[in-house]
């Protein structure tokens, strides 16, 4: 199965099914005006949702979100390639994750030389078994080396447990 729904100009998913999963792509922004309640009959089995291509989420989408997140009630979630944008999410609000296990979210870095920005992919067991977070990154657009992290490791980490 691969369906992809519009559900308005700034928000929609595709939805794919493999090995008795189905994984969620979530695209654009999360506001009042995404609707949700198609996923819902995704429950009876394990859902990924990708969130690498949300551009951000208004308060009104953090309500839409959590409330969603409750009629998935006892599912099996997992949440991968998530944007800063989203783990500023659950880092604010708890309710914003569920029960649902991060699999890996894109660290940002900024570089001191040309302002340039960019997002490291990692994964979650890995910072859990205590694999440090690069503090620096050479910079792909000026190769200088004083790209680091935009912010506090242990607080942009907050949600994991």
């Amino acid at each position: 199965m691969n369906t992809a729904e519009l559900l308005n100009d700034n928000f929609r998913f595709e939805i794919s099914e493999s090995s008795n999963k189905y994984h969620i792509k979530l695209i654009g922004i999360i506001d009042e005006n995404a609707d949700l309640s198609s996923l819902v009959s995704c429950k009876n089995k394990p859902i990924v949702f990708n969130f690498k291509e949300v551009s951000s989420v208004n308060s009104c989408g953090i309500r839409t979100w959590v409330n969603f997140m409750k009629e998935l009630n006892n599912s099996s979630i997992e949440f991968v390639d998530c944007p800063p944008t989203i783990v500023r999410q659950m880092n604010m609000v708890p309710s914003f994750l569920g029960k649902a296990n991060v699999i890996s979210v894109y660290v940002p870095y900024v570089c001191d030389a040309c302002e340039h920005e960019h997002q490291e992919l990692t994964q979650i067991k890995d910072y859990k078994s205590g694999t440090p977070v690069a503090e620096s990154l050479k910079c792909p657009n000026c190769s200088s080396e004083e790209m680091e992290i935009d912010g506090n490791v242990k607080q942009y980490f907050a949600f994991v447990k």
